[in-house]
């Protein structure tokens, strides 16, 4: 006698192949480093001698999370024929994930976002702001992704909401060094990340009529914009960091050595590796924000 092996009921098995595919959507990589602002913002606030409200940053960060989340999960919904026409393999250019499907889940996780940012002090406007610059960044009649200086000013603010959710969550605010960092770390995302991020979808952005720099100016303009983007911001943190003390420069250095990664990736690039700066750019901001908040704790 044999027996059936056990299987999930369908329901269920759809509904953990919803997720599983939301998640990949979001883009994991992205998704953490977004949490590792918020948890920069939390260590700043406690560094300047606050105290620590745990169930605070733990709600909020779930929060903060669920916004950025619905935003790249809009991203995804509005960007399918621009993320075929690139050759895109994420869930919903496949047509794994139904676009009515990832609709419903962006209301949902909007909707989450905003009730767990009722009950943290001071992060319900910062979650309100950070899911209107998604809905900014992806949905007409603005559809900031179009123009790489509306793009730019999106992830921004995208950005810098998240460094400031984190410290109010902690209960907090950031005291001036780290917030001028924080600063240029935010600024990183939108002239350097933006635009490096443009030079792999070249092809899918003009058949979008997208008017990004690498559109209209052409790929190797917009590689020398994200070259010098990078040399001024990685001189601007090391020189920040020099004046501030170690704490910074455990950022600083990390953002200074990723920004002459950048300039080679973006001045002698390599044919196989399109995303070569983009690559780049994201490593750079994970070491800069872990170096901070190593930085902050130690010293602090």
């Amino acid at each position: 006698m044999t027996t059936a092996p056990l299987t999930s009921p369908p329901r269920v098995q759809r509904l953990r192949s919803v997720v599983r595919h939301c998640l990949a959507e979001s883009r994991p990589v992205v998704q953490i480093v977004f949490l590792m602002r918020f948890v920069v913002g939390a260590v700043c606030a406690v560094s300047d001698g606050d105290d620590w409200s745990v169930p605070g940053v733990l709600v909020g960060a779930l929060a903060m999370t669920c916004a950025v989340m619905a935003a790249y999960l809009l991203n995804g919904v509005m960007d399918i024929a621009e993320d075929r026409a690139n050759g895109s393999q994420r869930p919903i250019a496949r047509g794994d994930l139904p676009v009515r499907v990832a609709a419903g889940v962006v209301w949902f996780l909007s909707g989450v976002a905003l009730f767990l940012a009722v009950f943290v002090s001071g992060e319900f406007w910062l979650v309100a702001l950070s899911l209107c610059m998604g809905y900014a960044y992806s949905v007409p009649p603005l559809a900031a992704k179009r123009r790489t200086a509306t793009s730019a000013a999106t992830v921004i603010v995208l950005g810098a909401s998240s460094y400031l959710a984190g410290a109010v969550s902690a209960g907090g605010e950031i005291p001036r060094g780290p917030l001028l960092f924080c600063g240029l770390l935010a600024l990183w995302m939108g002239f350097v990340g933006a635009v490096t991020k443009d030079l792999s979808d070249i092809t899918g952005d003009r058949a979008g009529g997208r008017r990004t720099i690498a559109v209209v100016y052409g790929e190797r303009a917009a590689r020398m914009f994200a070259a010098v983007s990078a040399v001024v911001l990685g001189g601007a943190g090391l020189l920040l960091g020099l004046h501030t003390g170690p704490a910074l420069l455990a950022g600083a250095v990390p953002l200074a050595l990723g920004a002459g990664w950048v300039v080679l990736r973006c001045l002698w690039p390599d044919a196989n590796r399109a995303r070569g700066p983009y690559r780049a750019f994201m490593v750079t901001q994970y070491a800069a924000n872990t170096g901070l908040a190593a930085g902050l704790l130690v010293g602090g």
